[in-house]
């Protein structure tokens, strides 16, 4: 009788891991098919913040997610993109420029450097902190 219960969770548990798996896989094709099916959009965005998130998988991997606010001037609807390092380097707080993004996709940002000598609150300091989460 112990053996049938033993092999009645087995059978549990691997039905579970495999709709689990089934589900992530749905999920991000149909992220990315929504995502292809969009237009892609260019608008007038401020810098908002940066961030970098910590993600550890065990105490001796953790990998580094650069993450990017956005706020549209016209609507002040804020976005947030993962970016790549090198143009999370670039990117500074308080600059103004043009998203060009696909739903929840992130293509680029360029810095429109006419619009920020406008800005009356614009900083010329390119060393700004962001926060680091864990």
């Amino acid at each position: 009788m112990e053996n049938t219960q033993f092999d009645a969770i087995f059978v549990i548990m691997i039905i579970v891991i495999v709709v689990s798996v089934a589900f992530s896989v749905f999920k991000n094709v149909n992220e990315s098919i929504q995502n292809n099916k969009a237009p892609i959009l260019e608008i007038p965005v401020r810098v908002m913040e940066k961030r970098v998130q910590r993600r550890r998988r065990n105490k001796n991997f953790s990998r580094n997610v650069f993450k990017v606010t956005f706020e549209d001037l016209d609507t002040l609807e804020r976005h947030t993109f993962t970016v790549d390092e090198l143009e999370f380097d670039q990117i500074v707080e308080g600059d103004i420029g043009y998203l060009k993004y696909q739903r929840k996709r992130y293509h680029a940002f360029q810095r429109d450097a006419l619009a920020a000598e406008f800005e009356e609150d614009t900083t010329s300091n390119t060393d700004t902190q962001f926060k680091i989460e864990d």
